[in-house]
């Protein structure tokens, strides 16, 4: 059942680092991507394996890195002429921190969830996303596409389809390379008096994270999961 499991979950890291390396090498012109037998043995042998068999990848710390593994090296395209470069404001000179818009009327797509982004330059804000909620983990950390689709809630433009260059738009300003699960940090709701407020964190960590039973219960928790992939 262990031997199952952890099957499953290099699995799943093979297609997220297949997935990173081909994106990496459409969306830049001057990075080239580890090698994906790098990325999944090379460094795997140096990271430290938990009593189950996972590596420390589940185990990131709040700003979901990872603190093992080389970062990624990654250089931003430089802005369109004319665009703005602020912090907290997409290109399009709009402001999409959650404290300017938390009392605003958001037009929300159906199918589209409001998560909030964190930039390492502004530790201390959250930026405004809609993102199609087919992209994110439901509430256990599973059933996530591979990918990525979503709006700027700022400018309003539609259709990202790689979270690279949604970061650039939305001014991340990053120096490793974009991931979704790094800085899309939380659900964004309304409370009782229709503020746009923080919810809970994104569960990106996985099952591991969010069932706390025995080990039976979790194999067959697992079992079932991937039985649906």
């Amino acid at each position: 059942m262990g031997n199952s499991y952890t099957g499953h979950l290099q699995s799943t890291r093979f297609e997220e680092v297949l997935h990173n390396s081909i994106e990496a090498s459409l969306r830049s012109n001057t990075v080239v991507p580890r090698p994906v037998f790098t990325q999944l043995y090379l460094e795997a042998e140096q990271r430290p394996y938990s009593h189950d068999g996972r590596g420390d990848e589940d185990e990131d710390e709040e700003d979901g890195s990872d603190s093992n593994s080389p970062p990624i090296p990654y250089q931003m395209r430089p802005p369109p002429d004319g665009s703005c470069t602020t912090d907290g404001f997409c290109q399009a000179g709009k402001d999409l921190r959650l404290s300017s818009m938390a009392t605003e009327s958001l037009e929300v797509p159906p199918g589209f969830l409001l998560v909030g982004a964190k930039s390492p330059s502004m530790p201390d804000h959250i930026l405004v996303c809609a993102v199609d909620q087919r992209f994110l983990p439901d509430e256990c950390g599973r059933n996530a596409l591979l990918g990525f689709s979503g709006n700027c809630m700022g400018c309003g433009e539609k259709g990202f389809r790689y979270f690279t260059e949604f970061a650039d738009h939305i001014n991340l300003k990053l120096t490793t390379q974009p991931k979704k699960q790094k800085h899309l940090k939380y659900h964004l709701l309304r409370n009782a008096q229709g503020i746009l407020v923080k919810g809970a964190p994104i569960c990106w960590k996985g099952i591991a994270h969010c069932y706390h039973g025995d080990t039976s219960t979790l194999g067959r928790r697992a079992l079932a999961v991937y039985a649906h992939i």
